[in-house]
């Protein structure tokens, strides 16, 4: 039997696999990373660390009133796709680069 449906997401059509996710990052670590990527960014780097982008996504859950581990598998979906998407990963780059003043706007054109 195929799972033919369609999980949605403001950013990207994820289309669900019958492969069994082998990844034990799956769906937890991935969550927290796609949580992160749209968090604060500082002169440092990345603001928010994993466990609290997890918090984060367990407030989500309990507020929507669904399974927390529902919502983690929603957004891992939604971080591995945007991780095959190449303009995603240079726009994050360059969000971080100029959080970090390793770039100027000046030179933001890569």
């Amino acid at each position: 039997m195929t799972d033919t449906t369609r999980h949605r997401t403001p950013f990207l059509i994820v289309e669900p696999t019958n492969l069994p996710m082998t990844d034990s990052r799956y769906p937890y670590t991935y969550a927290a990373d796609f949580i992160r990527s749209y968090g604060p960014v500082s002169d440092e780097g990345v603001v928010l660390s994993r466990s609290d982008a997890s918090e984060i996504r367990e407030a989500i859950a309990k507020a929507l009133g669904i399974d927390d581990e529902e919502l983690a598998k929603k957004l891992a979906d939604a971080e591995l796709a945007n991780n095959q998407d190449s303009e995603y990963g240079k726009r994050q780059t360059l969000r971080l680069l100029k959080a970090m003043r390793l770039i100027t706007q000046e030179n933001s054109n890569v």
